[in-house]
């Protein structure tokens, strides 16, 4: 019986163990955390680099005009109103700098040989010439053989002491002329072509005044043009060998009051001549371009041709600038502002900046390619 109890509790307990034994029971271990290390923000404090020296930039060195004498040329006789001019501003120079200032006359060929020299001149501005627009007409008509308008051939420096710009001319005849005013002129050379006898001085502003006015109403080529000195034109005008001429705003009018000549047109945009008060009145009587024409057309009718002083080609521009100043600062001397005003007729310094000196030769250059080819 003891071994039968025994048996029993045996084989219960081999049961018990095989039943544990097939039971699994899985125990999830979670990975133990792992944690990212800390990282610390540093703030950094920007440091910046030291700056390098930028090098020095000295300021440029004040151009100096003039460093020594100077020699002014004169394309025209001693005692020509350029002279005259001339000599005014010679002496405000020697007084204003202390150096020597040379003039140098020569009218022959309209300053042609003058205009070589200064062509080949030094660039220092220690020889310049006192010219402008009158000057342009002798290089198409052959006299010259450089062009002052060309910024390639010469430098366009500063005002100038000159008639006022515009200034003008007048167009005349003899009393007993069959026209009294200008448009009756114009018809009567349309009726009688080839009859009237026309002139002007040769390579003048004048001539090309003259001839601006004829080409505009259409009788240039139905005139017989005569070409010569202003002397020329005025024994011409006087005798009645010439019919129809222009004469300078000085000795036309004189001329008008004197009974010798009547005045047909004032070849200018405004009245601003101030000289003797018969001379003026004469020239109140006449009409001028702009009452003409209109005051939009009258510019291109008539010769706004300015004075300057010139030096030769490719001239320092700060030094041009420089001795445009110089010569500039005559306006604030009323002693020479006077002797200037004491030259007559519409002198005074025609103070306009270089720019506009250019575009004023560009116009007359433009002026007289028209008439005398390119």
């Amino acid at each position: 019986m003891k071994k039968l109890i025994a048996f029993l509790l045996a084989a219960v307990m081999v049961f018990a163990l095989v039943g544990c034994g097939g039971s699994k029971t899985e125990t999830q271990t979670e990975a133990p955390k792992t944690e990212a290390p800390k990282t610390e923000t540093k703030t950094e404090t920007k440091t910046e680099a030291p700056k390098a020296e930028e090098p020095k930039t000295e300021a440029p060195a004040e151009v100096k005009w003039p460093t020594g004498d100077v020699t002014i040329l004169v394309p025209a006789d001693v005692g020509a109103p350029l002279d005259l001019a001339t000599r005014v501003m010679k002496d405000y120079l020697q007084e204003k700098t202390g150096y020597n200032i040379i003039v140098q006359n020569d009218g022959t060929g309209g300053g042609a040989k003058l205009g070589e020299t200064l062509y080949n001149a030094p660039t220092d501005g220690s020889v310049l010439m006192y010219a402008g627009g009158g000057q342009v007409p002798p290089y198409y008509n052959g006299s010259w053989a450089h062009n002052l308008a060309n910024p390639d051939d010469y430098t366009i420096v500063s005002s100038m002491v000159g008639l006022a710009v515009p200034s003008g001319a007048v167009v005349v005849t003899q009393p007993d002329a069959p026209y009294d005013t200008w448009e009756a002129l114009v018809q009567y050379v349309k009726d009688n072509p080839d009859t009237v006898i026309a002139g002007a001085a040769n390579g003048t502003p004048h001539e090309v005044r003259l001839k601006l006015l004829l080409r505009e109403e259409g009788i240039l080529d139905k005139v017989r043009w005569i070409s010569g000195t202003n002397n020329d034109i005025s024994t011409g005008l006087l005798g009645g060998s010439i019919n129809v001429g222009m004469l300078t705003e000085t000795a036309g009018p004189q001329f008008i009051v004197e009974g010798k000549l009547k005045g047909l047109l004032y070849s200018n945009v405004v009245r601003n001549y101030a000289g003797k008060p018969e001379v003026v009145a004469a020239l109140d009587a006449i009409p001028t371009v702009a009452e003409v024409y209109g005051d939009a057309k009258a510019p291109d009718l008539t010769c706004a041709w300015p004075m300057a002083l010139c030096g030769p080609a490719d001239m320092d521009e700060a030094l041009a600038d420089k001795i445009c100043e110089v010569v500039n600062s005559i306006v604030d001397s009323p002693e020479y502002m006077e002797r200037v005003k004491g030259l007559g007729g519409t002198n005074t310094f025609q103070d306009f900046t270089r720019a506009e000196m250019r575009e004023m030769m560009d116009r007359v250059d433009e002026q007289c390619k028209s008439f005398y080819g390119a």
